[in-house]
């Protein structure tokens, strides 16, 4: 039997909704028994006990600002000696990869960064997975920031939008590549 377990760090709730979509997907793969856990790492703090027997390592990270969320990069850190012996995967959410090139880490200044910052890991597996807009949901300030980012990038700006730019068939398809590996 191969266990996994997906923490996640969501700002506003995207990161959290791909992570329960992978467990559900991967539950349900051809691969023989496989225990998925979902683990939001805002809640607390795993031990190297909770990670300890697990065989595959997900993490899925929301990125704010050009950075990803603090709890998931203080869990690659603290946990850093025990996870370059696992099979890890690290996957990032954000708005970029609504762009289908952005998604690999060769085109992702975003996955290169963050594995730039984690040199002592050898992840198996790293992509970029579009996010959701909200302006609506966000602060005033959220809101002027993301629109200027949009605006440089070449996104949409409208204040009242609201868009999901995941591609829930891109995240079956990795749900599919993280219950095959071995």
């Amino acid at each position: 039997m191969s266990t996994i377990a997906i923490y996640y760090a969501s700002q506003d709730g995207q990161a959290r909704k791909i992570s329960s979509f992978l467990a559900g997907q991967i539950s349900k793969s051809d691969q023989q028994q496989i225990t998925v856990s979902l683990n939001d790492l805002a809640s607390g703090r795993p031990s190297e006990g909770d990670i300890g027997d697990i065989d595959i390592i997900v993490v899925v990270a929301a990125i704010r600002y050009g950075r990803h969320l603090k709890p998931a990069d203080q869990f690659l850190q603290r946990h850093v000696d025990h996870l370059s012996g696992k099979r890890l995967v690290l996957l990032s959410v954000n708005l970029t990869a609504r762009k289908p090139h952005k998604r690999s880490v060769e085109n992702s200044v975003y996955l290169k960064k963050w594995l730039e910052r984690h040199p002592r890991l050898s992840p198996v597996l790293v992509r970029a997975i579009a996010g959701r807009l909200d302006y609506p949901r966000y602060s005033f300030f959220d809101r002027l920031m993301i629109r200027l980012i949009m605006s440089i990038t070449k996104g949409p700006t409208d204040p009242s939008a609201t868009i999901e730019f995941t591609d829930w068939e891109q995240v079956r398809e990795l749900a599919d590549e993280i219950a095959a590996i071995r």
